[in-house]
């Protein structure tokens, strides 16, 4: 399958987005002193932010915490909407966009994950995923 490619970020709000698409994702910005926190995916083969599909039941913002904990063994404070991503594959995927301050970072294992990293707008691991790239230079520089 190929890298989801970037289309647009919507501002949109996070209770009701549903007029621009419905959330099949989520990714966290999640700031530390080092930069915000990216992570190497072993089958994608590029750094990204953390994140993953929501699973049945789920809330976006659920999956967000989740999927942060499992890939980069992170916790946040209280995490904050930016948007609703839009990305193409061969199709058309939405994804919810958050970001907050970690509070607290453990290494470990995963079949998914080979590394943890920063980025800053000094400088980043390479190559970074087109969506991930795009989202960093929308808000990565934000004070958070």
């Amino acid at each position: 399958m190929p890298l989801a490619r970037f289309v647009a970020i919507h501002d949109v709000p996070e209770v009701d987005h549903s007029r621009v698409g419905q959330a099949r994702f989520a990714v966290v910005l999640a700031r530390r002193p080092s930069g915000v926190v990216l992570v190497f995916n072993l089958y994608r083969k590029v750094w990204e932010l953390p994140g993953g599909l929501i699973d049945p039941g789920e809330t976006p913002r659920e999956a967000a915490v989740r999927e942060l904990a499992e890939q980069a063994g992170a916790a946040v404070d209280a995490l904050r909407w930016l948007g609703l991503v839009e990305v193409h594959d061969g199709a058309v995927h939405f994804g919810a966009v958050y970001h907050g301050t970690v509070t607290s970072l453990v290494r470990i294992d995963s079949d998914e994950v080979a590394g943890i990293s920063s980025w800053t707008t000094a400088g980043h691991p390479d190559p970074l995923g087109h969506t991930d790239a795009a989202l960093l230079e929308r808000f990565g520089s934000a004070a958070f």
